[in-house]
């Protein structure tokens, strides 16, 4: 018989532990608001079950996780591109001055983008996956009064993971960092640093600071975003750099 709730222990556990995937020490992180997928309890108790068997760690192996949660065909033959990791792959090949054609995203999708000793670490600011902004469920699978809405559990999470994010900043040193989706401008200002001001490039914001180049770019769902689009960010790195 299925699970009519979550784990609030683990639960709770999860949200104030995992942060993503990869590999703190890559040059390359990229932060998003909030991973999608999280459409049933089913998927999510998968997704907090999996993490909890690989350790319990703030970050995980992207292609191990999802092979045990049922999405191989992000990291085998015949890859099928993931479009928030296609358009970030394409950033880092171009920042490199290397060629993002279709199949070289596919192949660095499927053997490099994630992993936990690779270059690059995906991070997000909030930790429970949701299929969209407008949808919010774990008020019907969790009692934890934080969760009892979205205004509610963002004003809970924000605070304790910005400061986190910003620590594992400073620790590390990345060269550069991505902020995907200039909707939440806010948010990432708050993570780089208030001193830092950001400048407009063109349909994209950038800054630096000790080392390490802070970029603000349009989130890869929004409406006309192209891939020359994300070339051109990277190639803007690649002069930086």
């Amino acid at each position: 018989m299925n699970a009519t709730s979550l784990d609030d222990t683990l639960l709770k556990h999860f949200m104030t532990t995992f942060y993503g995937s990869g590999n703190y020490k890559g040059d390359y992180w990229f932060i998003g608001m909030e991973e999608g997928g999280g459409v049933d309890l089913d998927q999510v108790t998968k997704r907090i079950d999996t993490w909890s068997e690989l350790g319990q760690n703030e970050l995980v192996d992207i292609c191990q996780f999802h092979l045990k949660i049922g999405f191989p065909e992000y990291f085998t033959n015949p890859v099928r591109l993931q479009k928030t990791w296609a358009q970030q792959v394409i950033i880092l090949l171009s920042s490199q001055g290397l060629p993002s054609s279709t199949e070289d995203v596919r192949i660095y999708q499927r053997d490099e983008i994630g992993r936990i000793s690779g270059d690059t670490c995906l991070l997000e600011l909030l930790p429970l996956p949701s299929p969209s902004l407008n949808k919010w469920n774990y008020n019907s699978w969790s009692s934890l009064p934080f969760l009892k809405d979205r205004s509610v559990y963002r004003d809970y999470c924000i605070p304790w993971r910005t400061k986190h994010l910003q620590l594992r900043i400073m620790q590390h040193k990345p060269k550069v960092v991505v902020f995907m989706g200039q909707v939440y401008s806010t948010y990432w200002q708050t993570i780089a640093g208030q001193h830092l001001d950001f400048v407009d490039i063109g349909g994209f914001q950038a800054d630096n600071f000790a080392g390490t180049l802070y970029v603000i770019t349009k989130h890869p769902a929004a409406y006309g975003v192209t891939n020359a689009y994300f070339d051109e960010i990277g190639d803007f790195i690649n002069c930086f750099l």
